[in-house]
């Protein structure tokens, strides 16, 4: 069947094309709401422009298909394989995309909001200046996709692939991450404000100026990462893995912000922490084997049962901090002299 012939059948009534082949079809700028398409082959077909609210695309065939500027509104795409298709500049407002496979799809300029991704693919997606506030990316797999300068507030990701992702920019404000794979991602200056990170691999990413303010990173693999400059006001990393991460530059007085961040039980082993600011920070049980803290300020900090063993403290602001139980064998303290 070819488009002409289809746009004729539309317009005389008919709605169900299920399980029909479509493939290099063209309707460019047509309406066909409420189509049913399911399990349909339509690769290569060009819908750009078209209308295609509330049609039922489940389990189609739209491998690299041409969908343009088109109008996909709350539209039923649950496991369609839309590998390689360009959706750039399409409307998906409330789309259901579950276990859907886009992997290497041009997404970029779309509208997602409230978009149900669960389970889906979007390995190597394009999602560059997409709108993705609210959308449900639980489970789904975006493991190198380029999210640059997408709006992502509120946007569910618990469990979701995001190894070696582009978020650099990226408005992540309010968004769920728990246990969420970031490793190797690249969230430079992005802003995670009140973001949930619990228990979240962010081992080896790039956090380099990012907005953490009141983030909540209990339990969290920070190993490797790249916090230089980040702003944690606020931010709870209990329990944490931070070691050999780089700290340096850290921003924990906010503007009118609890500057009070939680790094109770956390491990900070070879991280570095120069000339951090880390007044009243609790550090309560953390550990910091051979962590480097040259000219860092713990002023009024909680370092209750901490380890401090062969740290570098030179140059260490330690004014009305509360020291009891700590483990000082080798450390250079801030004198420059090596404890004992």
């Amino acid at each position: 069947m070819n488009g002409e012939e289809l746009t004729w059948l539309y317009q005389t009534g008919k709605r169900d094309f299920s399980r029909t082949d479509l493939s290099r079809a063209e309707i460019i700028q047509g309406d066909l709401l409420e189509i049913d398409l399911s399990r349909t082959q339509l690769d290569w077909i060009n819908f750009s422009g078209t209308n295609l609210t509330r049609a039922n695309f489940s389990r189609a065939d739209l491998l690299h298909a041409r969908l343009i500027g088109a109008k996909l509104i709350e539209a039923n795409l649950k496991g369609a394989d839309l590998v390689a298709a360009d959706l750039s500049w399409g409307n998906l407002d409330g789309a259901i995309l579950i276990r859907v496979d886009l992997s290497n799809a041009n997404l970029n300029q779309s509208f997602l909001g409230n978009t149900d991704f669960r389970d889906a693919n979007l390995s190597g997606a394009n999602l560059s200046g997409a709108d993705l506030e609210r959308a449900n990316f639980s489970r789904a797999d975006l493991s190198g996709a380029n999210l640059s300068g997408v709006n992502l507030e509120g946007a569910n990701f618990s469990r979701a692939d995001l190894s070696d992702a582009n978020l650099s920019g990226v408005n992540l404000e309010g968004a769920n991450f728990s246990r969420a794979d970031l490793s190797g991602a690249n969230l430079n200056s992005a802003d995670m404000t009140n973001v949930n990170l619990n228990k979240a691999d962010l081992s080896e990413s790039n956090l380099q100026k990012s907005n953490l303010q009141q983030a909540t990173l209990k339990g969290a693999n920070l190993r490797k990462a790249n916090l230089r400059a980040a702003n944690l006001t606020g931010a709870v990393l209990k329990e944490a893995s931070m070691s050999l991460a780089t700290i340096s530059e850290l921003n924990l007085a906010g503007f009118n912000q609890p500057s009070r961040a939680d790094f109770s039980s956390a491990n900070l082993s070879g991280a570095n922490l120069e000339k951090v600011n880390l007044k009243n920070a609790n550090f309560r049980f953390a550990l910091f084997y051979e962590t480097k803290m040259s000219n860092v300020d713990l002023h009024s900090a909680s370092l209750i049962d901490v380890y401090l063993r062969g740290a570098d403290l030179r140059g260490a602001n330690l004014q009305n901090s509360v020291l009891s139980g700590i483990n000082l064998k080798g450390t250079i303290m801030p004198d420059g002299s090596i404890h004992p």
